[in-house]
């Protein structure tokens, strides 16, 4: 079952810092609530996992994630993922493009697409918005924290 996310938000920190912490895994992970990051493979290709409770069941995916496009002219990237969770009862696949641009009223403005693709008995919890209710809350949070984490570098 395929799933496609759009969102969009606006940091009060210049286009090249959000840049910077958002092509960085270690920064990254910090703001996924329950992700830890495990080891690098290459420059651009990451092992890690990440913890969820879909609705009655709770799950850790184990897996790879890499930015297969990192244009820092543009401010475009796009990164591809895939992970098993550790109980057998589905796999993810995800693809994510996101692309930064100054904001009209100063900062930066973010646009996020992404596309996961659920597998095996996690995917029924797709039909009922379970999988969207998580990401909107999850997607939440990791814009809280982006914002937070960058006001707090900048205040330095």
């Amino acid at each position: 079952m395929a799933i496609h996310i759009e969102k969009e938000f606006d940091v009060p920190e210049p286009v090249e810092e959000v840049w910077d912490f958002l092509t960085d895994p270690t920064r990254i992970v910090s703001c996924l609530p329950g992700a830890r990051l495990i080891g690098a493979i290459d420059d651009r290709t990451f092992r890690g996992e990440i913890g969820m409770k879909l609705g009655p069941v709770g799950t850790m995916f184990q897996g790879v994630i890499r930015f297969d496009e990192l244009d820092s002219e543009r401010h475009h990237v796009v990164m591809t993922g895939e992970g098993k969770d550790d109980k057998g009862v589905g796999a993810v696949r995800m693809t994510m493009t996101s692309n930064l641009r100054p904001a009209d009223e100063g900062g930066t403005h973010v646009w996020v697409s992404q596309t996961v693709n659920l597998t095996g008995r996690l995917a029924s919890f797709g039909r009922g918005g379970v999988i969207q209710s998580v990401a909107d809350v999850v997607f939440g949070r990791f814009t809280g924290c982006v914002a937070a984490k960058l006001a707090k570098g900048a205040g330095a």
